[in-house]
């Protein structure tokens, strides 16, 4: 058996050179050097297993073989070898260790019975690492089967849900779907119903012009596009326009598809019928207006009073008077005068009707004339209000609705004082933002009172309706704004206002 030693042992030591004999796959020619690459070193170990079962122990070597097969097989797959390549290469093998043995046969270096019983062990050891070859891609095959069955039955799933997601949507939501040119593709019945259009009358016009309605302001309708074009997800409040011409209120949610590039070439826009609930804003908005010109008409009748007695007076003097006096008594009446016609003309501001109109405007300036309104009653209460300000930015904005929060925050800070004390405001600007505060030395709140903050029809006051800061914790949030809460109880409270000093609202503020 020395020579079949010898044999295992030539093809060990000369095991790359065989692997270099290795033949070409029929009808694969021009890219078989591609696979020939990928498999060289695995053809190179398994020459040297061959070898190891001619030269050392058998089972050994047949152990290596199987253990080569099952990692080979893996390889193979990764490699997306399939699996005729694969045995092409295992059979070529046998090809070329029958050709060695045929050689050292007509050699003289091997007789005929040890020839035969080296072609019976390697062609065991060759049908091996064929079988394992063959069992791991048919385990692998089956395997790869039931994940696509798996995969398609959550594919199943998928569209099952996406279908109940479509139902959903177009049985629940007035929906469309817009292109990137704002071309509208697709709507559901109800989209039909609010706008009074038909579905062949819709599709392919301009979203934005066909409901167009002139509420909203160009910066407003700038910003929802800009966002659609940035891929983000826009939600706020629209006013449109139905066929008829009436006006109706949407909440809307747009959200955009996007390509593989991250552009986005259509939008979906998922909307609810509002136009009730901004009816009732707008009535309570008016009512809450109602009760603060109600709370300030003492103050204001008393602040009237004071200039008309004196002015009364004054007229009586004049006659009896010189020159001199007469012109120093005029001044003072025209003084007094002034002081009337801004007192009334501060009320009418906050008690007629105004259109929604932003615009660029002082709010310092606002605030310093709040107080003054407001500081008969506070001379009337024994409160005293104090304001720290500094060169401020202007404010893009609503001045009336904005006006009337800071009324409603002093008038609260007030009642907050029965038996008088402080109110100090401070208008600052941080960060893009104007930061206003109100703070007062009164009763304060319990914490459950504090979260409670801005509910409807919640209040701590005995003859409160609960909505005057209902109505301010949505005018500040319309304009892109927040109001934070700290109070402790018997120390007092202060609010805090921050608005954007640009326009950033995700919605229009309040109709008047």
């Amino acid at each position: 058996m020395e020579s079949c030693r010898d044999i295992g042992t030539k093809i060990k030591e000369n095991s790359k050179q065989l692997v270099c004999k290795l033949k070409p796959i029929k009808n694969l020619e021009t890219d078989f050097s591609i696979y020939k690459t990928k498999v060289s070193h695995w053809m190179d170990i398994l020459f040297q297993y061959l070898g190891e079962g001619l030269s050392e122990n058998v089972q050994t070597a047949e152990e290596k073989i199987k253990k080569w097969a099952d990692a080979f097989g893996q390889r193979s797959s990764e490699m997306e070898i399939p699996l005729d390549y694969a045995l092409h290469f295992i059979f070529e093998s046998r090809v070329i260790v029958s050709e060695l043995l045929e050689k050292e046969f007509e050699t003289h270096e091997l007789n005929a019975d040890r020839a035969i019983f080296a072609a019976n062990r390697l062609n065991l050891l060759i049908d091996t690492a064929a079988r394992s070859i063959v069992t791991h891609y048919t385990t692998f095959m089956h395997n790869t089967k039931k994940a696509l069955q798996h995969t398609n039955r959550n594919l199943d799933i998928s569209i099952l849900e996406l279908n109940n997601i479509r139902t959903a949507l177009f049985e629940g939501t007035i929906f469309s779907v817009t292109d990137k040119n704002d071309r509208i593709i697709q709507v559901n019945d109800h989209f039909c119903e609010l706008t009074q259009y038909t579905r062949e009358e819709l599709i392919g016009q301009d979203h934005g012009k066909i409901f167009y309605s002139g509420v909203h302001t160009e910066s407003f309708v700038h910003h929802i596009q800009q966002e659609i074009k940035a891929g983000r997800v826009w939600n706020g409040e629209i006013c449109n326009k139905a066929k008829d011409g009436t006006l109706y209120w949407v909440d809307t949610t747009i959200v955009p598809f996007l390509d593989r590039e991250g552009v986005a070439y259509q939008h979906i826009s998922i909307q609810y019928d509002v136009t009730e609930k901004k009816k009732t804003e707008e009535i309570l908005l008016k009512s809450e207006k109602v009760s603060l010109i109600g709370d300030l008409a003492a103050g204001i009748a008393h602040e009237i009073r004071n200039p008309l007695t004196s002015i009364a007076g004054l007229v009586q003097l004049i006659n009896e008077s010189d020159q001199e006096k007469n012109t120093f008594f005029k001044d003072i009446i025209l003084t007094e005068i002034n002081r009337i016609n801004f007192i009334v003309s501060e009320l009418m501001v906050l008690a007629k009707p105004h259109a929604v109109y932003f615009s660029w405007f002082n709010i310092v300036e606002s605030i310093q004339n709040v107080i003054d309104l407001m500081q008969p009653e506070a001379n009337l209460r024994n409160v005293i209000i104090s304001f720290e300000k500094s060169n401020m930015p202007l404010v893009y904005g609503e001045k009336n609705q904005l006006t009337q929060v800071i009324i409603n925050m002093i008038k609260n800070a007030m009642e907050a004082l029965p038996d008088g004390g402080e109110i100090s405001l401070r208008a600052t600007s941080r960060d893009g933002h104007v930061v206003i505060s109100v703070k007062d030395n009164g009763v304060g709140m319990t914490e459950e009172q504090q979260k409670r903050i801005g509910e409807p029809f919640y209040t701590t006051k005995f003859n409160g309706t609960g909505l005057g800061l209902m109505i301010c914790f949505k005018i500040i949030q319309n304009h892109g704004g927040a109001i934070l809460v700290d109070s402790k109880l018997n120390e007092g409270t202060s609010f805090q206002i921050t608005l954007p000093v640009h326009a950033a609202s995700t919605a229009d503020p309040l109709p008047k």
